[in-house]
């Protein structure tokens, strides 16, 4: 009977929508995985429904989704531009720190106070959004000559360690990886900047393509995945312990309360 139930919500198939994250989401040796495709098996098990992940660049991303050819983003922050289209269900948080190729001459205590006094430059993804605090100075940087946006994290890192940049802005699963799989390691600096506040991060179902059912399903059994502590354990295959407390420092309510929400539309 259960099984009957999931038939009838269920899309013949899902297609999730998958980019350059870190830890959230990469490709090696043919095959996609990371914390977002652990979670997205997770709720393919919990729910019954039938999943298919697809690759795209970041900036491409949300224009297939809004387009209808994905019906799934995952490690996607909340967005009113992004609501038009498509239902966020949040299952953690994000949060961005300034990455230094090498230690600064003074140690910067905001991203304003690195803009105001370093001359470097920063590289940055495409199709990334910061918040408006970020993106102000982002903006100073731009208008400065200072400001390089490219395609993905890892072309970012690896200017980083060829010296082409100063520094990025980039979450802990981010940055975890890719200092750890380069030179970087051991001599880059992270700072932590005031501009960037928490924010909610998690899928995004669309709203086109997705009937009202299989998104209340969908946010039911992620909302278990959360109270269950889940998502924690499968962000601690990845992150060590001091990261984890960062990430989930807000706690379970805020994105309890979020999931309840989607759950009762």
């Amino acid at each position: 009977m259960a099984r009957a139930r999931a038939g009838a919500v269920c899309p013949p198939v899902t297609r999730v929508g998958l980019s350059d994250l870190g830890y959230m989401s990469y490709r090696a040796q043919g095959r996609i995985g990371g914390i977002a495709v652990d979670l997205a098996d997770e709720l393919a098990r919990r729910t019954g429904c039938k999943f298919e992940f697809h690759w795209y660049p970041r900036q491409r991303l949300f224009i297939e989704l809004e387009a209808g050819h994905v019906d799934m983003t995952m490690g996607s922050a909340n967005t009113p531009q992004r609501d038009a289209y498509a239902r966020h269900l949040p299952y953690a948080y994000l949060q961005y720190d300034l990455v230094l190729a090498g230690a600064p001459a003074r140690r910067y205590r905001s991203l304003a106070d690195y803009v105001e006094h370093s001359k470097g430059r920063l590289n940055i993804t495409r199709g990334i959004t910061y918040g408006a605090a970020v993106e102000a100075q982002l903006a100073l940087l731009a208008a400065a000559g200072r400001l390089e946006v490219v395609n993905d994290y890892e072309t970012v890192f690896g200017k980083l360690q060829m010296g082409r940049a100063e520094g990025t802005l980039a979450t802990p699963p981010i940055y975890g990886k890719y200092l750890k799989q380069s030179k970087l390691e051991g001599r880059a600096v992270v700072l932590a900047v005031s501009e960037s506040a928490p924010r909610f991060t998690g899928i995004y179902l669309s709203k086109k393509t997705l009937p009202e059912a299989a998104r209340q399903r969908y946010a039911a059994a992620l909302k278990t995945m959360v109270a269950d502590q889940y998502i924690r354990t499968v962000y601690a295959r990845y992150l060590d312990e001091a990261i984890i407390k960062r990430t989930f420092r807000q706690g379970q309510g805020p994105l309890l309360t979020a999931l309840s929400a989607a759950d009762a539309e």
